[in-house]
């Protein structure tokens, strides 16, 4: 049963890789602190400037703070942490025993930066070939085998290198049946040229998930746009209320009330079938250790907050448990 589901987190990751470099000399002795309550408000505003911050290596936090959702009623974590930041597929498996959730991993690639040699040099029919075998035999060998294709990274603008990965993901997608899900640039133009190639090599919108709406959306025509392709609308934000974005410091970082206003619009306009949730954990500033919100944050907080403004219980059942539920579904 995949119940109460979180649709984009990661338990594990190195994240390093989009470490930002202070602009100010004095600041950058700051990036290599671990993090501390004495410097948490730092790492709030700057938290792609801390390292350590970058890293969710230990396993034993990731069993408690996954049991916080577990006790909070959850069931199901997708984590979607791709090759080149630190997919564990054998640390997924012993935390799902260790805290009776599922764990849904995936398979492809992040954006260009975290690209191996191995990956520029491959063809779109290789690359889809190393994914197609994650998904139906397992990774190198395991027999842990994936349930979603993603998190498939592009930047803004989008690399050759993210643009052979996702067609070879789409590729994978037609094989397998298995859901895509694709991290968009971060520009309100990126979702829309996205979907037109994933259209054009022959994907699925209706297996196909769209990350991060909420840093990506701002104009509600554009959403509607996108919302009228079919694909799912991934609000996986949760919690991460800094205004201050530093990955796009033009734009901003939506509150959780500025969330649940997007999901109502697109519920009022009768796109309930397509919202799914998450926090999209990533760093230690978000984590319950360290001062942050956690992975229950959405049943304990924010699921009370949608009733309590009048979300009919229907819709909340459709975005936690329904639209994931059949997201994930395929033989």
């Amino acid at each position: 049963m995949v119940g109460l589901t979180l649709a984009h987190e990661h338990l594990l990751i190195d994240f390093t890789a989009v470490l930002t470099k202070p602009s100010e000399a004095s600041q950058r002795g700051r990036m290599h602190e671990p993090v501390t309550l004495e410097n948490l408000g730092w790492v709030r505003h700057n938290w792609t400037s801390s390292i350590d911050n970058l890293r969710l290596f230990d396993e034993q936090t990731a069993v408690d703070e996954a049991s916080e959702f577990f006790q909070a009623g959850g069931s199901t974590i997708v984590d979607v942490t791709s090759v080149g930041v630190g997919r564990d597929p054998q640390a997924l498996l012993r935390i799902s025993r260790r805290t009776g959730l599922n764990v849904v991993m995936g398979s492809g690639f992040y954006i260009d930066s975290t690209h191996s040699d191995w990956l520029r040099a491959a063809s779109v029919d290789e690359i889809a070939s190393q994914i197609i075998n994650d998904v139906d035999e397992g990774v190198d060998g395991t027999g842990i085998r994936a349930g979603i294709i993603g998190e498939i990274g592009c930047s803004w603008p989008w690399t050759d290198s993210e643009r052979k990965v996702l067609e070879a993901a789409v590729v994978a997608q037609r094989e397998t049946g298995a859901p895509l899900l694709i991290h968009p640039g971060r520009d309100e133009k990126a979702p829309l040229e996205l979907l037109s190639a994933v259209d054009g090599w022959g994907g699925d919108f209706r297996r196909t998930v769209l990350s991060h709406i909420e840093r990506t959306i701002y104009d509600r025509g554009i959403l509607d746009e996108v919302a009228a392709t079919g694909v799912y609308l991934n609000f996986d934000l949760f919690g991460h209320d800094e205004s201050h974005y530093p990955l796009a410091p033009d734009t901003y970082m939506p509150a959780d009330h500025e969330r649940i206003e997007q999901i109502e619009h697109l519920i009022a306009d009768g796109r309930s079938s397509q919202i799914l949730l998450a926090h999209d954990v990533c760093s230690k500033h978000r984590l319950k250790r360290y001062g942050g919100h956690g992975y229950d944050h959405i049943p304990s907080r924010i699921v009370p907050r949608m009733r309590a403004r009048g979300m009919h219980e229907e819709d909340v059942r459709m975005v936690m448990v329904d639209n994931p539920t059949r997201m994930l579904t395929f033989n």
